[in-house]
């Protein structure tokens, strides 16, 4: 409601979340995760839409999500590499401008039904060295082409393997993925929590 109430008098600055978005988010940070990458691509023009449609850069997820990801962090840096995050919880009117920009049901879902990343138990992430430096992966985020399905034998096979890696992690960590896109896991029980609304 504030915010839109600044639109409406014409405010154009960047507005920031003073505090959590939603009930039960807690933010995602190094102090939550040590060692986390956090790069939010929606609080940046590199996305789909070529534009900004996140307030800041923060990241937001259930508690019981932050859990699991701090074991993914532990696992992968006992293998060379520190975890990457790209998205987490998304308010619906991210949502509304994804579907705007790529209205394809394979990759996204409509705004008029339940998104995963919605529900605080979905997150997009990749690799990056100890040093925090990106790895290069099977595509970019948000690339809907063949390359970002779960089978790399169309990528390097140095590529495919760490992809790999990437997902034995999530998955001895109690997430599951998705066929169609090698970054986006789940809590393996994501059906049974409710959507979070933007405040």
């Amino acid at each position: 409601m504030i915010l839109r109430a600044l639109l409406l008098l014409g405010w154009t600055g960047c507005f920031v979340w003073a505090q959590a978005p939603g009930e039960g988010l807690v933010e995602v940070s190094g102090d939550s995760v040590p060692g986390i990458v956090i790069e939010m691509r929606y609080a940046t023009a590199r996305n789909i839409t070529g534009k900004k449609i996140y307030p800041d850069g923060r990241a937001w997820l259930r508690l019981e999500t932050i859990r699991n990801m701090e074991k993914v962090v532990m696992d992968l840096r006992t293998r060379g590499y520190r975890l990457v995050l790209w998205d987490a919880w998304r308010p619906i009117s991210a949502q509304k401008a994804l579907w705007a920009a790529k209205p394809d049901g394979k990759f996204l879902t409509p705004p008029t039904k339940i998104s995963r990343h919605s529900r605080g138990t979905s997150v997009d992430v990749s690799l990056a060295d100890l040093q925090g430096k990106l790895l290069e992966m099977p595509s970019d985020h948000d690339e809907f082409s063949a390359k970002a399905d779960e089978n790399f034998s169309d990528v390097p096979k140095e590529v495919g393997g760490r992809a790999r890696i990437l997902r034995q992690a999530m998955f001895r960590a109690g997430f599951s993925g998705v066929p169609d896109e090698w970054w986006h896991y789940d809590l393996r029980d994501w059906t049974s929590y409710d959507p979070i609304q933007e405040r």
